[in-house]
């Protein structure tokens, strides 16, 4: 297979473009089939023995072996940039940890728009101004703001374990933007500990979560994973009692007709809870139906679950 054929058969699997700039050893950028909404979403990578394509949007990864693309030469030539690509990449993760760690110290805790939005009007997080955003995130910090403008955003820290690997900014119209080369696989937020731990992808829905078990009194914890792929990360990292809340995603034929978190959930192979209608987290189903609804979905889950 070559390298043409081998990019057209990854990205085709998990529905993305073909990136337009060529490399090996590097991330490309690229962009997803769905249009507006997966603007960016998508990267592939050329290494001197597969392509690895990944769709942001689904979390969807697949690799399609090369097995006589390139000479001997040419697999040495390329093995040297990967060296050097990886040397990049850890220096971005690195000057990303920098900046997150400046962005979370000039933070404060204020009750923000975005979060009154998802009924929670009293929440405090940590929150910072968009000039401090564009003053830390240096000559290309644009990217780090959504592309109306935005005056303050919410601030979550992403750790691996006790380090501050990334953090995800949240504006006031929803927008969410991660810092760029921040390492964000198995990195997490706490929002509420406890001997049994819940893993979920967004903020507002830990958010719902956390006022539903705290009615019902649990005392359980409560992490952000930030995406689907990574709860299922995140859920192999974690030795206590745990079970994860999915979303409930459109489905898709590349994962059997499932959604995308149920998708990753399912392959946790750990208890998951999973909002009934399709299209809804669970801040969608308190914002419609209150918390009592939330409450009782949760309730007969650990039920049912026996948890």
């Amino acid at each position: 297979m070559t390298v043409d054929e081998a990019i057209t058969s990854a990205c085709d699997q998990v529905g993305i473009v073909p990136p337009k700039v060529a490399g090996f050893g590097r991330w490309l950028k690229t962009d997803t089939m769905s249009g507006k909404s997966g603007k960016g979403d998508g990267r592939l990578i050329v290494n001197d023995l597969h392509v690895t394509a990944w769709n942001w949007q689904t979390g969807e990864k697949i690799t399609v072996g090369l097995k006589e693309a390139f000479t001997p030469s040419e697999r040495r030539e390329i093995s040297q940039k990967i060296k050097v690509e990886n040397q990049r990449k850890r220096q971005r993760a690195q000057a990303a940890a920098d900046k997150a760690a400046a962005m979370i110290a000039r933070a404060g805790p204020a009750q923000h728009p975005y979060l009154a939005g998802k009924g929670f009007p009293h929440e405090r997080a940590l929150v910072i101004g968009a000039a401090t955003v564009r003053d830390i995130g240096g000559d290309y910090a644009s990217y780090l703001l959504p592309d109306g403008g935005g005056e303050r955003a919410i601030v979550i820290p992403a750790r691996a374990g006790a380090r501050v690997t990334s953090l995800q900014l949240i504006w006031e119209d929803g927008t969410k933007k991660f810092l760029w080369g921040g390492e964000m696989e198995q990195a997490s937020h706490r929002i509420a500990s406890g001997a049994f731990t819940w893993l979920c992808e967004g903020y507002a829905t830990g958010l719902s979560l956390r006022s539903a078990v705290k009615s019902l009194h649990r005392n359980d914890g409560v992490l952000v994973c930030f995406s689907a792929s990574n709860v299922l990360a995140v859920s192999r990292m974690v030795k206590a009692r745990r079970a994860i809340l999915t979303d409930n995603d459109k489905p898709l034929p590349q994962y059997g007709g499932i959604g995308t978190g149920e998708y990753f959930a399912y392959r946790a192979e750990i208890p998951y809870l999973m909002p009934p209608l399709i299209g809804d987290d669970l801040n969608d189903v308190h914002l419609r139906d209150g918390i009592y609804a939330v409450q009782r979905l949760v309730s007969n889950f650990l039920r049912e679950a026996n948890l």
